[in-house]
């Protein structure tokens, strides 16, 4: 299988950015593809083209406490509600799987890792609870890839 590794976020809204803190973490540590990804997220179809095996790393805001990892195999399942949020984009990671799902363009294997964030306001850094989360979850990853 090939995979691939696709962080989500903006890099100046503070837990916002810990999909693209994990990327970091992975670049060169793992025998994959690794992207961080600011972008529209509908783009992910583009990002994940041409492999079979694609994680996804996103923060949520579901209400849980800080630095709280959901783990969601969305190729066998919708992404429950609550780790939805609102994006700043048109659309959000949810919604571009659920397309992808739509339009038979979702990996074989997708899995979404949604980090609870505590401060998603312009400027504010990752919050130290939020940082060990992004720790923990590229480890994750970095096992399930054999790493």
């Amino acid at each position: 299988m090939t995979a691939c590794v696709v962080g989500v976020g903006n890099a100046f809204r503070g837990d916002d950015a810990v999909g693209l803190e994990v990327a970091r973490l992975l670049t060169g540590t793992v025998d994959a593809p690794v992207v961080e990804y600011e972008g529209e997220p509908v783009a992910l179809l583009d990002a994940w083209e041409g492999h079979d095996r694609v994680f996804v790393i996103d923060a949520m805001q579901s209400g849980a406490a800080a630095g709280t990892v959901r783990r969601v195999a969305a190729h066998s399942e919708p992404l429950p509600p609550e780790l939805g949020r609102t994006s700043t984009h048109l659309l959000g990671v949810a919604e571009a799987i659920e397309l992808a799902r739509a339009l038979g363009r979702l990996p074989a294997e997708t899995v979404v890792y949604a980090i609870e964030g505590e401060r998603f306001e312009a400027g504010s850094t990752l919050s130290p609870a939020v940082a060990a989360a992004a720790a923990a979850v590229a480890a994750s990853v970095r096992d399930e890839l054999g790493a």
